[in-house]
């Protein structure tokens, strides 16, 4: 790896020295939490990223080619640095605007330490907030624990309508995770997330060694997840606007159907920082006991010399192995979730066609999916 590597020198022309196009960000401010939920894949040692740090990573994102910029913001849980969280939002609206790039900013929380104060922020900044609530008390309780193992559900719950009356509805989603132990209840609870007052839900398969997903559960997703894309899709007509963000991406740029029909970078949208300014192409292998095998650069000293050189071209064999190879290296265990997930993106990459078709003669279809443009949370 080469040390300070020119991309990350703070004067240089940063978008003439690095080739790649970084749509998506996800960025990992801190590894400390409120909660210890059971499925989490962060080790909870408690880091937290220096703004030095911050700083760099974000200049690159915002420089690189492309005009519409992701950054996701979580942890731990972020807004137990709040100061922090601040000066980066602020700094990456600046680098953006410096830049033209179009950003969207999505902040995932745990909701634990919402506040007015920092809503407020939010609002004012235009970032979005997603808050994890896997449905029902005695669902959601399952897994989202605190540090004595008491269930959140309660903590988080209290503070739903302080939400909903500082959030406008485009930037508001429930990050909806989806336990194979309660696979068979997915459309009941997401009925009543939406009777909480949230029109935008992100369906989130739990990838988790403490979780594993049998046949039977993956056949009862793929049941349950029909009748959610087919709720969706009878309530556009009724004006009843109601929002998933997986089909939300598809009808905005076919980002769904086009990780199948070629291979995308991964530094397209899988790029991930971690506090110490340590990179991978996924947050499950960087936390796995074979971590250094997947880390492919740091903030402080640059990318490994196989990435910095690279250049992307979607024919190339190389190209298409690239995140392939990525993930088999020295890690031989399945992504338990992986099905699952395609099963999730498939059932919305049908529901956006059919969207998009009708839209065509009916006019209610199109305003659905100008809504759904303006609901992009990862």
């Amino acid at each position: 790896m080469k040390k300070s590597n020119q991309i990350f020198k703070e004067n240089e022309k940063i978008s003439k020295e690095f080739n790649k196009e970084i749509h998506t960000l996800r960025f990992s401010l801190t590894t400390k939490c409120t909660l210890d939920c059971s499925y989490c894949f962060v080790q909870k040692d408690g880091r937290v990223i220096s703004f030095n740090v911050a700083k760099k990573i974000l200049k690159l994102f915002l420089c690189s080619p492309g005009k519409e910029k992701i950054l996701i913001i979580y942890g731990g849980e972020p807004l137990l640095f709040l100061g922090l969280l601040e000066k980066i939002i602020i700094f990456s609206k600046k680098i953006a605007k410096e830049n033209s790039k179009k950003l969207i900013i999505s902040n995932g929380t745990n909701g634990t330490l919402l506040s007015k104060r920092n809503l407020l922020f939010f609002k004012k900044n235009d970032v979005k907030i997603s808050i994890s609530l896997d449905g029902k008390k005695e669902t959601h309780n399952i897994a989202r624990v605190s540090k004595n193992q008491i269930g959140s559900f309660d903590m988080v719950i209290k503070k739903i309508p302080l939400l909903l009356k500082n959030t406008p509805p485009q930037n508001c989603c429930v990050l909806f995770g989806i336990l194979p132990l309660s696979v068979d209840n997915i459309f009941e609870n997401f009925l009543y997330i939406i009777s909480l007052g949230f029109d935008s839900v992100n369906i989130e398969p739990i990838q988790s060694k403490l979780f594993k997903w049998t046949n039977r559960q993956q056949k009862c997703f793929k049941i349950e997840m029909k009748k959610v894309t087919e709720f969706v899709f009878k309530n556009i007509e009724n004006g009843n606007f109601i929002f998933l963000n997986s089909i939300n991406r598809e009808l905005k740029d076919g980002n769904i159907s086009h990780l199948y029909d070629k291979a995308p970078c991964p530094f397209y949208q899988n790029l991930e920082v971690y506090p110490d300014g340590e990179m991978a192409f996924s947050p499950f292998l960087i936390n796995s006991p074979e971590r250094n095998d997947f880390i492919i650069g740091k903030v402080n000293e640059g990318f490994s010399e196989k990435y910095e050189e690279c250049f992307y071209n979607c024919q190339t064999i190389r190209c298409q192995k690239c995140f392939e190879l990525y993930g088999r290296r020295k890690y031989s265990e399945k992504n338990i979730a992986n099905d699952v997930v395609k099963m999730r993106n498939i059932y919305s990459i049908y529901t956006a066609r059919k969207i998009l078709e009708i839209s065509n003669e009916k006019k209610i279809f199109r305003n659905y999916i100008n809504e759904a443009k303006k609901r992009i949370f990862e």
